[in-house]
């Protein structure tokens, strides 16, 4: 009942939802989660109201949350940051979705965004594993400073080495996530409020398709082999598929739900275990779907009837 007051109340007008999107964005500091909301919003408005409407909600927001973020942090920076890496992406994603009214191209449309940005900071930035060892290395030192650091100097420097080549694959995944994220909750909501039932048949039919997921799974054949290191920015796109690839397990399990009538404790398991084993979690679930690809396990669950 919360969320979907959260959403009648943007729903009233465009300062209403800047002011709904600005607060939701502001309170991400203290809670990131929350910000998947703020992009919901941005998506809700977008599709009920048009683009012209979403941009300008996007600039009020803009304004009120510059005004937040000088009052909170004193940095009015991160309003352009958030923009860059949370709104617009999200707005972009909606577009897709709006004009083509297809839920599969619009979470390609977000994987594209998110290579997108692998793309332009290895080109930007030659050796990102450097740039990232320095970018965090004042994090890594106060961590290390802590009570409760067990890793000795060596183990610190491997871990520090270890996340620095990681970080920004998980950066143009966590930028995928949030525009798949915003979407869902945006036309979620627009289901709830205007065509309840809509889009719960939309996300259990999704399929991506096979050439997605053939360059998801040579990536991930390539990230068991010696061979992906020779090509660091074609792995750092392998945490953007898994994204995009993870959701569609997802869309499957909910349909096997659905299909074979189970109760919704196994959905529950489902994102229980995501929170809790969140990396081979998000491994299984993005196997899942782009095996679902060739063996079409909706059809396949629906033919062997309601049993196990």
């Amino acid at each position: 009942m919360l969320f979907k007051a959260i959403a009648s109340y943007a729903m009233q007008g465009r300062w209403k939802a800047a002011a709904t999107t600005a607060v939701l964005s502001a309170l991400a500091i203290i809670f990131p989660p929350l910000n998947y909301l703020s992009s919901g919003v941005i998506s809700l408005t977008t599709l009920r109201m048009g683009p012209r409407e979403g941009v300008r909600v996007i600039l009020a927001t803009l304004a009120v949350f510059a005004l937040l973020a000088g009052f909170l942090v004193g940095q009015l920076w991160v309003a352009g940051l958030v923009l860059l890496t949370s709104w617009l992406p999200v707005y972009l994603v909606t577009l897709v979705l709006g004009y083509t009214r297809s839920f599969a191209l619009s979470l390609l449309t977000a994987s594209g965004l998110g290579i997108l940005v692998v793309l332009l900071m290895h080109v930007f930035i030659p050796d990102t594993a450097s740039w990232w060892q320095q970018m965090l290395r004042p994090f890594i030192d106060n961590l290390s400073q802590q009570p409760s650091w067990q890793l000795n100097a060596a183990q610190t420097e491997q871990v520090s080495i270890r996340l620095s080549g990681l970080m920004t694959g998980l950066v143009a995944a966590g930028v995928c996530l949030n525009a798949i994220l915003g979407i869902i909750i945006g036309r979620a909501w627009q289901s709830q409020l205007y065509n309840p039932g809509a889009f719960g048949t939309e996300f259990k039919q999704l399929r991506l398709g096979k050439a997605p997921a053939v360059f998801t799974a040579v990536l991930m054949a390539m990230a068991l082999t010696t061979f992906g290191r020779y090509v660091p920015w074609l792995m750092d796109c392998l945490p953007v598929m898994l994204v995009v690839f993870g959701i569609q397990g997802l869309a499957i399990v909910h349909a096997i739900v659905t299909i074979k009538q189970k109760s919704k404790a196994w959905l529950i398991t489902i994102y229980v275990l995501l929170v809790i084993m969140l990396p081979q979690m998000v491994m299984i679930l993005a196997s899942l779907g782009v095996i679902d690809q060739w063996f079409n396990l909706r059809a396949r669950s629906e033919k062997s009837g309601t049993g196990i």
